[in-house]
């Protein structure tokens, strides 16, 4: 028998001892509830205190928190301005290379530089019917601007990406602009196609894609496939660019090189007039844009040999046209450090 005044036995005695756990879970949640919907009021507030961001002008771009506005200047001009989220970044050093009419977008969803993230490139139009275009890349992730270049006349491409095992991350195809014959469109030759990617510090030509192994073989990048979707989207390489298969598109360039062969060696060469040395002006540059200026010059030279000193005329223009280019000395380094030399021997540098 059992006691009146006995203790419950033990296993009695923890199941009374045992807090109602279903309760205090209860009044937990209860007050996170609570501090969920204090703080959620006070973030309401606070948003509604903050001031919006001052975004004005045309959205030209954007890329994630990245936002690119351009605002009107003058009836005519448009300067950039760059957000990152609801903060305006630094104006744009847009001075130095001119007023710009219009900027529109290049790409947004495309790595032009360092990591491999998509950046915001954005083109600068400044009006006229030639010229002129700079291209403007900004950082993706922070908006901050990685580079420009000045593009003239020539018109470019969207970046195009490239392999891992490619030196850059991305380029894209143009023209140097300077490759006329130094005085109009009129008069000029065709431009020079270049392939331009950025190293590190700045925009650079891609040599590795513009090397020829050969003076008669073409630059690598006119028969990689890689750069048929560039090429498609300048309307002066179309016609080289038309055929799919890379036999065909050797084929054509063949063709084309003949061609020009052809009229260089036809050509009368008068220092008087300036359009007949455009047929020279094509074909130099198409050996000094693939790292063959010395055979290209030997060519020149053996076929006018008979009249030496219109052809020294026509050398000295296209030498000093070529000196002006921003890619000179890529070009010197892409003709394995002999271009300025091949030069100063008919127009020695002043």
């Amino acid at each position: 028998m059992t006691g009146m005044d006995d203790p419950p036995p033990i296993s009695q005695q923890h199941r009374q001892e045992k807090p109602p756990r279903k309760g205090h879970f209860q009044a937990i949640l209860a007050k996170l509830a609570m501090v969920g919907f204090v703080l959620g009021c006070m973030g309401v507030v606070v948003t509604l205190l903050l001031p919006k961001p001052d975004y004005e002008g045309r959205l030209v771009g954007q890329i994630g928190d990245i936002h690119a506005y351009a605002i009107p200047t003058s009836e005519t001009e448009e300067t950039l301005v760059v957000w990152h989220g609801s903060r305006k970044l630094a104006p744009q050093k847009l001075d130095q290379i001119g007023s710009i009419q219009q900027f529109d977008l290049s790409s947004a969803d495309r790595q032009a530089a360092g990591t491999r993230h998509p950046d915001l490139v954005i083109d600068g139009w400044s009006g006229g019917m030639h010229c002129c275009l700079t291209r403007f890349i900004f950082d993706g992730p922070s908006g901050k601007p990685i580079g420009k270049v000045a593009l003239g006349g020539s018109s470019a491409s969207r970046f195009v990406p490239l392999g891992r095992s490619e030196p850059f991350s991305a380029a894209f195809l143009a023209f140097d602009d300077v490759t006329l014959d130094g005085q109009s469109f009129e008069l000029g030759a065709s431009l020079a196609p270049i392939v331009v990617a950025w190293n590190g510090t700045r925009f650079s030509l891609f040599l590795e894609a513009m090397k020829a192994t050969t003076a008669e073989s073409h630059a690598p990048f006119l028969l990689s496939d890689t750069f048929q979707e560039a090429q498609l989207e300048l309307d002066s390489t179309v016609e080289l660019s038309d055929a799919g298969a890379k036999g065909d598109r050797a084929k054509a360039l063949d063709l084309a090189a003949s061609t020009r062969a052809a009229a260089m060696a036809a050509a009368q060469l008068d220092p008087s007039d300036a359009t007949s040395f455009a047929p020279l002006t094509e074909f130099l540059n198409d050996y000094v844009y693939k790292g063959q200026a010395e055979a290209g010059l030997a060519a020149v030279r053996n076929a006018h040999v008979k009249t030496p000193e219109a052809l020294r005329a026509a050398l000295m223009t296209y030498a000093t046209l070529l000196r002006q280019s921003q890619w000179f000395d890529d070009l010197n380094r892409l003709n394995d450090g002999k271009l300025a030399g091949l030069l100063d021997q008919f127009d020695p540098p002043r």
